[in-house]
């Protein structure tokens, strides 16, 4: 190490996503994500490694090219293509062919010109091949704009504010905005070029294409139900292509995956959750493709939810399940997340226990197998990694093909987390980590911050976050939890959350905090706290039930549960569904278990970090409570993010991610003196509230 981490080295960082094999096995495309620091552009770029020895290669030349997928014979590669940053097109025509909007390429796949294949005015994306690789499946968005002459008027600079008409309830979504205007659908191209025909049809979305290995029928996803515009969720269906037939194989109580064949063509795997009342849970399931309502799931008491729960600040949401049937069909491989590792296993179809096939302490969040099975891509990440590409072959050996981020963490050094059990409320038991700065005396008691993530239903682990990494560069020790309402560690566990936010949950973190004090190393004298969305929700209810914090950060936050409702994108499914509440009926019990109701016993200076267009905990949340504090005379600031969703940490724009971090990093050190101090005798932190 030669010097100190700081914000800025975030613009360094690069990533490895959706990796790709090919179907024989010899080469691996995947997608390396970096930050162009000039412009503050994400810049996305598809390479190529030979699964064996060799060096990667940079594969497509344009600055945002994504989604790489091979054809059957592994002859070319489909890709989408988007502009780099806001291009907008210049008059109508250029619109209609879909300028500034992402579509779909195909590349040779030993070298050539690249060919674009779709020139749709919404763009295109999700491709998938036929099994004899003459045409490409894929999902686009159509539909009239709620008001086109405001639409218009952006091509000749003229200031036409849009007017909406609003009739259905879901009606934007954070991140992109509003998404009542157009519908997406599926759509079949020749692999050579030509005229994409339309696939399907009406008023819902349809998306996950995949081909039957005979490439008769597709499966997809969609939500066709008459609540669809008030509890969103897919079911799996079936599309014959020459009948046009349609197949709905769940039962609208699921909320469905993207499915995946068995190789005689007679099932379709896909993970699965609850429509309402979510526990957390993503089971695996397979369907009879000829007998609907023929669903069951393949795992009984299984701890472990299929998919990526893991959460970190570099990437957005959750990762698969991918899933792949082995070529017998007697197995299905997948992702699936227990104890803070998202780990590949392997699930009997008829039956039985899963077996990991990919073990480790680590997130993988992608992966990819070759036709015959016997090689895995997949892409990880883990303390010391951001994210890299790494290939399992068939001896069962492991090895990393890229090291993206060596030179800078070789200058800084990173720190390493320390794992702990702990009892929680009920003699629940809860698993945690303290990250400490790297190489800290042995005899000192350091600064530390309390880390509360968010969801609830996700879970901290074995990934690399960027932001507890530059609290230990300097000087702090960072806590971190996964308490009742994670996922990972069985259906109850995450479910317990559900009516009792700022309960067990609470009594759990401060629990974890009091554990990692009593194993030494830790001041409790300065102590933060910091935590974004239910974590900022936590954080506020915190510094309302507990004086022992000398500075804290909630971010992207809840403050009001009554409030709240209405306002966001899906904010009536938290206060129905979770909280089994609504304001005109439970006023009382949602403001109960609101932090806002406990403003006055606020104490600790407060830095409150909020994105303008946060659609899922809108910025109303974090100015209520600006300004209450303010009116009281506490000490306490906010920021605000402009252009920016609920996904600043993860994918906003960079250098507001960076300021962001500079925040966070200064609120700590001007609050909380750094330097560690030499242990002495300390009794045992004190219980929550007290």
């Amino acid at each position: 190490m030669t010097r100190q981490l700081k914000p800025e080295d975030l613009y360094s960082i690069r990533l490895v996503d959706d990796p790709q094999i090919s179907p024989e096995g010899e080469r691996i495309a995947y997608v390396v994500t970096a930050i162009d620091r000039e412009t503050y552009d994400y810049k996305r770029s598809i390479w190529i490694v030979p699964a064996k020895d060799g060096t990667p290669r940079r594969y497509t030349a344009g600055d945002n090219d994504t989604h790489p997928r091979w054809s059957p014979d592994g002859t070319r590669l489909a890709f989408v293509r988007g502009p780099l940053g806001d291009v907008k097109p210049k008059n109508k025509e250029e619109r209609e062919r879909g300028v500034g909007k992402p579509q779909l390429w195909v590349l040779p796949a030993d070298g050539g010109e690249a060919r674009q294949l779709t020139w749709l005015r919404d763009g295109a994306g999700d491709p998938s091949w036929s099994p004899d690789g003459s045409a490409i499946v894929f999902a686009a968005e159509i539909g009239a704009p709620d008001d086109p002459e405001a639409e218009d008027g952006q091509l000749e600079d003229k200031r036409v504010p849009a007017v909406r008409t609003i009739d259905r309830l879901w009606n934007r979504l954070d991140g992109k905005g509003w998404n009542y205007e157009r519908r997406s659908h599926l759509f079949r191209i020749p692999a050579g070029g030509g005229d994409p025909e339309q696939l399907t049809h009406g008023d819902w979305d349809d998306g996950s294409p995949a081909f039957s290995p005979d490439g008769r029928r597709l499966a997809f996803t969609s939500d066709r139900t008459e609540e669809r515009w008030t509890w969103p969720a897919n079911d799996i269906w079936v599309l014959e292509l020459g009948s046009k037939r349609l197949t709905r194989l769940t039962d609208e109580t699921v909320y469905a995956g993207p499915p995946a064949w068995s190789p005689d063509g007679r099932q379709l795997a896909f993970g699965a959750s609850r429509r309402r009342h979510e526990d957390g849970y993503t089971e695996l399931m397979v369907a009879d493709t000829d007998r609907p309502g023929s669903v069951r799931r393949l795992t009984e008491d299984f701890r472990p939810t299929f998919g990526d729960a893991g959460i970190d600040d570099q990437r957005v949401g959750h990762g698969g399940p991918d899933l792949v049937w082995t070529p017998d069909g007697k197995e299905i491989y997948s992702q699936a997340s227990a104890a803070g590792s998202t780990l590949i296993y392997a699930v009997p179809t008829l039956g039985g226990v899963p077996r990991v096939i990919v073990d480790g302490m680590r997130r993988i969040y992608a992966f990819s197998m070759d036709r015959e099975r016997r090689r895995i891509a997949f892409a990880s990440s883990d303390p010391a990694r951001p994210g890299d590409l790494f290939v399992r072959l068939e001896d069962g050996s492991e090895s990393g093909k890229t090291d993206l981020n060596a030179t800078v963490f070789q200058e800084t050094g990173l720190a390493q987390p320390e794992e702990f059990r702990f009892k929680g409320a009920l003699g629940w038991e809860v698993q945690g980590w303290v990250m400490r700065p790297v190489n800290p005396s042995a005899d000192q008691r350091l600064p530390t911050v309390l880390e509360i993530h968010g969801g609830p239903m996700s879970m901290y682990g074995w990934s690399f976050f960027f932001e507890f990494q530059l609290l230990a560069a300097h000087g702090f020790a960072v806590v971190y939890t996964n308490p009742r309402g994670s996922t990972g560690y069985g259906r109850e566990f995450s479910n317990a959350v559900n009516g009792d936010w700022g309960g067990n949950d609470f009594a759990d973190i401060m629990a974890g905090l009091d554990a990692a004090v009593a194993r030494g190393g830790i001041d409790a004298d300065r102590l933060g706290v910091a935590g974004g969305s239910y974590g900022g929700y936590m954080t506020n209810w915190t510094i309302g039930h507990s004086d022992r914090f000398k500075a804290a950060v909630t971010m992207r936050c809840v403050s009001n549960l009554a409030s709240i409702f209405g306002t966001g994108d899906l904010d009536w499914i938290l206060a129905i569904d979770t909280m089994r509440a609504v304001p005109w009926k439970d006023l009382d019990k949602l403001m109960a278990r609101s932090p806002i109701t406990y403003v006055e016993r606020m104490t600790t200076p407060l830095l409150i970090l909020h994105s303008d267009r946060d659609l899922r905990c809108p910025i109303s949340e974090g100015e209520q409570l600006f300004t209450a504090l303010k009116l009281l005379g506490r000490e306490v600031k906010m920021v605000r993010f402009e252009g920016q969703s609920h996904d600043l940490s993860r994918s906003g724009h960079p250098r507001s991610r960076v300021i962001r971090l500079r925040q966070i990093l200064d609120w700590f050190t001007s609050h909380i003196p750094v330097g560690a101090t030499p242990h002495r005798e300390v009794a045992r932190a004190g219980a929550a509230g007290e």
